[in-house]
């Protein structure tokens, strides 16, 4: 009976340590978070350095994992599937993380249970990675701009990423409705996504359903030298949404391969390949 009331008592102790902070607000309710995760941090993270995990932005936003949110490259697939809610959060964990004193009150509520969040001001700077980062999310929280006139085509498109020998196969979207994305410098180990598409208000919808991966095969400086091929099947598609917009990026740097351009999330696409009956 006493082991049975200790181990009460500590869980009590325990819930109460990880909770302190929150206090449910609309943010919360509408991502489905009553309340804080940080106690399953160190195992999710775990979790999502050895899967391929679209969904780690999720598990970043509910953890409130700042330190997480300051890396070099923030991935289009990921951003994806986030919702306007998740979005909206992910932005301002840039302004809480510096210290931002929201209007919102329910942002404050948010933010609130995590304890690093110190507000002290509403005239905050950013660094440059972080302005890049969450003009990023904007592009995510936006609608796209273009409308998508190749449905009726096997169509691949390929990425650019600054210079003549940085370009290859990102999108390859058929008429079937079925799509293969590979990455080109995006989630690590990752060979292919494969699903179906569509395309809604200006957006391409992925629904991922498969993922070939290499796993294992990592030398000291964590670069793959070797590693086992894995095709992983998804329990239920995960839904990726991808604005359209126009991109500049021909007419910028005067680029003659292909007339066909399109800004793909954040990415900067021309047509390499197109297939019509």
């Amino acid at each position: 009976m006493k082991k049975v009331l200790l181990f009460t008592l500590l869980l009590s102790i325990i819930s109460s340590l990880y909770s302190q902070n929150f206090e449910k607000n609309k943010y919360s309710t509408e991502i489905d978070c009553e309340y804080s995760f940080t106690y399953q941090q160190s195992e999710r993270l775990k979790s999502a350095a050895e899967d391929i995990d679209l969904l780690r932005y999720k598990t970043i936003i509910r953890n409130g994992i700042i330190e997480e949110i300051e890396k070099l490259y923030l991935n289009d697939l990921q951003l994806g599937v986030l919702t306007k809610t998740e979005l909206k959060l992910f932005r301002n964990m840039f302004y809480a993380k510096n210290g931002y004193i929201f209007a919102d009150e329910d942002l404050t509520k948010y933010f609130n249970q995590f304890e690093w969040y110190k507000p002290k001001s509403k005239d905050i700077t950013f660094t440059d990675l972080e302005k890049t980062a969450i003009n990023k999310i904007r592009i995510f929280e936006n609608e796209g701009n273009v409308k998508y006139n190749f449905e009726g085509a096997d169509i691949v498109w390929e990425v650019w990423n600054g210079g003549a020998d940085q370009r290859g196969p990102l999108f390859k979207l058929n008429k079937d409705r079925t799509f293969e994305y590979t990455p080109s410098q995006t989630i690590n180990r990752l060979k292919k996504i494969q699903g179906k598409w569509s395309i809604e208000n200006n957006r391409l919808i992925l629904l991922a359903e498969t993922e070939e991966v290499i796993f294992g095969g990592y030398d000291n400086y964590d670069n793959i030298v070797k590693g086992t091929p894995v095709c992983i099947q998804y329990k239920a598609p995960v839904k990726i949404s991808l604005p359209l917009n126009e991109s500049e990026a021909d007419k910028k740097y005067n680029l003659t391969w292909s007339k066909n351009w399109i800004k793909i999330g954040s990415t900067d696409c021309y047509v390499s390949n197109k297939k019509e009956e």
